[in-house]
């Protein structure tokens, strides 16, 4: 195995190497705004956000089967907030560090192989569609391969060329890996691989300065694991675990991502591809494949040579990942294999390296020219896929991209930078940032304003002061959607971009519709809240719809309530219930008015006289909260709303 590293770089060389690099940059950090932004990924600001703001993070968000993340990425990500508090900042900080990685990519191929090898691996790692999708973004996953890049060039250091100290590089970059996802566990077996297969030309002092200094960044996540546990009862692993079982997916998830394959779901069912992508795709895969059965084949014949050793680094790295989930001890999914992604290409390298940089000088610009085709076609693909999400991104798994989110949030902001709005409303599908897309991206993306979350699928709320309201899209709505409520109040309200996508006005301060029906008194309830009328009910085909007008407390419970809602027919029979959450209490704010909205289903008309009878209850206790008299004393568990003479 040559060394082709001595000399400087050559004019070509370098001419090679800039382009390679152009490319890898334009497709990574051009088009901020063309990119992913959904709940994980503005949970993930959020954090950053705070953190920058210096309240130090000790969890990341937690995972798809509920254990929190280390706070690692967090970290991460709140360093380019120093310098810009925008979400631009973060990811194009995640797309420089998929550019670092492919010029990582090119330092190791050439280190080890030489030009030839550095090209190939970095060209291939330039255009590779996941490699790209996957720097495009804010998530924690995305950081990985800058990190597995630099495990790999300490493992190489150490282990082949016996640069002992290097050792403390491979095992920092992995405790680092691992603590931004878990799905960098995946390298730890082939770590401990190497400790075992090259145990003689290790210096342990560095071992142990490794381990420590894994020790000391992971100390305030397992302070945060050891504190949490007396008040969890455990370790809070929920939903998302499969019953165990030898699989493939693990494999044909890591070629499919070498490979490019599956990416045509993010622009929609309709989007057929470039013409003769999959012959490009089929080339690509077929030049990995071919490169791991060789790598495999040679390690059989002499594995302790050199190039052996450069080999069995590069395969535990490209497969190993795959291996730990061979088993399905938890469903598999391809961004868990992010961490792998530069191996294959590196392996691709010294294929070439080895069948093609001796041939005649014919067949190795034949053979280059080939290589530069294909990788062009992928390059390609990736740009058709994002023209198609340009144009509809709602046609597929993208969704609405950050740059039009951010159109929306500015919006809001600038009523409230003006002085036109007290704060703003973000009325969509969910009031739980923590478990609702809606509100977890725009709580990211208007950090720093004062916020309010409402469900538009169970409330309208209308504030005393005058507010900003963003509204989510249409798609966001049900059957019990309060839509209506705001489009006939908001002012000043215009769509962002188009009436597919959010909406952004100002409601003014008390610009709460009439109830059809108002007490002439409003019921008090024990908790301070005011029932003060309700709508007419509206017949549809599943039901009655059913509009209840409140007033919370001015010294609001936190506490969680629900409203219930018994449909009495002539015979004081109930026909029909709907019980649902009120407005969270922790939310509520003088001269706040709340209009909850329920869906009553009804197999038959009932049989008049009706009436409805209304009231609330804590959660989860189902505590009953009272009506009270004129003498503040329990009068009744709830309020009758007479609907027939």
């Amino acid at each position: 195995m040559t060394n082709e590293t001595a000399g400087p770089l050559t004019r070509r060389e370098a001419a090679v190497l800039i382009a390679i690099l152009a490319v890898a940059t334009v497709a990574r950090l051009g088009w901020p705004g063309l990119t992913e932004f959904k709940a994980d990924e503005g949970r993930l600001l959020s954090l950053a956000l705070t953190m920058r703001s210096g309240e130090f993070a000790v969890r990341g968000i937690s995972s798809s089967v509920g254990f929190p993340n280390a706070p690692m990425s967090v970290w991460l990500y709140s360093l380019p907030l120093f310098i810009r508090q925008h979400p631009y900042a973060a990811t194009l900080f995640t797309g420089a560090l998929g550019v670092l990685a492919v010029v990582g990519v090119y330092w190791l191929g050439r280190r080890h192989g030489g030009i030839t090898v550095a090209s190939v691996a970095a060209l291939m790692l330039a255009v590779s569609p996941w490699a790209i999708v996957f720097s495009r973004k804010i998530w924690a996953q995305n950081l990985l391969p800058a990190f597995a890049v630099g495990w790999a060039i300490g493992a190489v250091l150490a282990f082949v060329e016996g640069r002992r100290p290097f050792i403390a590089l491979h095992l920092i970059c992995l405790a680092v890996a691992v603590q931004i996802h878990p799905a960098a566990i995946g390298l730890a077996p082939a770590t401990l691989l190497f400790l075992i297969l090259y145990r003689r030309q290790i210096d342990w002092r560095y071992v142990a300065l490794s381990a420590a200094v894994a020790l000391l960044t992971a100390a305030p996540f397992l302070i945060y694991l050891w504190q949490r546990t007396p008040t969890t009862g455990g370790l809070p692993f929920s939903g998302g675990r499969t019953a165990g079982g030898l699989a493939l997916d693990s494999f044909r998830l890591t070629f499919e991502l070498a490979g490019g394959v599956g990416l045509r779901p993010l622009a929609g069912a309709e989007y057929a591809g470039l013409p003769g992508e999959t012959i490009a795709r089929v080339l690509w895969l077929a030049l990995i494949v071919a490169a791991t059965i060789w790598a495999i084949a040679h390690l059989a014949r002499r594995p302790d040579q050199r190039m052996g050793r450069t080999l069995t680094i590069y395969l535990a790295w490209f497969l190993g990942p795959a291996l730990l989930f061979l088993w399905q001890w938890t469903p598999v999914y391809i961004h868990y294999f992010i961490v792998a992604l530069p191996a294959p290409y590196l392996l691709a390298g010294l294929f070439m390296w080895r069948f093609v940089g001796r041939a005649s000088r014919a067949v190795r610009l034949s053979a280059g020219l080939a290589l530069v085709l294909v990788a062009a076609w992928q390059l390609a693909s990736w740009v058709g896929i994002m023209a198609a999400v340009a144009r509809d991104p709602l046609a597929g798994g993208f969704s609405i991209p950050l740059g039009t989110k951010l159109a929306a949030a500015d919006s809001a902001r600038r009523l409230v930078a003006a002085g036109d709005a007290a704060e703003v409303l973000l009325v969509g599908g969910g009031s739980d940032p923590q478990q609702d897309d809606f509100p977890a991206e725009f709580r990211a993306l208007l950090h720093g304003l004062p916020l309010r979350y409402i469900d538009i699928n169970s409330e309208a709320l209308f504030p005393g002061t005058t507010v900003a309201v963003l509204l989510d899209t249409p798609a966001a709505d049900s059957l019990t959607s309060t839509r209506d409520l705001y489009e006939q109040t908001l002012t000043d309200s215009q769509p962002v971009p188009s009436l597919s996508f959010y909406v952004v006005g100002k409601l003014p301060a008390a610009s709460a519709p009439p109830p059809d029906v108002a007490l002439p008194e409003p019921a008090l309830l024990a908790n301070f809240v005011h029932l003060t009328g309700h709508n007419t009910p509206r017949e549809i085909a599943s039901g009655i719809l059913w509009d209840v007008f409140w007033r919370p407390a001015d010294n609001p419970d936190p506490a969680d309530f629900h409203i219930f809602n018994h449909l009495i027919n002539g015979q004081q029979n109930r026909v029909a219930q709907a019980d649902a959450a009120a407005f969270a209490g922790a939310q509520w704010r003088p001269g706040d008015v709340v209009i909850s909205r329920f869906h009553l289903p009804l197999a038959t008309q009932p049989q008049p006289p009706l009436l409805m009878r209304v009231g609330m209850y804590r959660f989860p206790s189902l505590e009953n909260v009272p009506v009270l008299d004129e003498a503040a004393n329990p009068a009744a568990d709830a309020v009758e709303f007479p609907l027939t003479p």
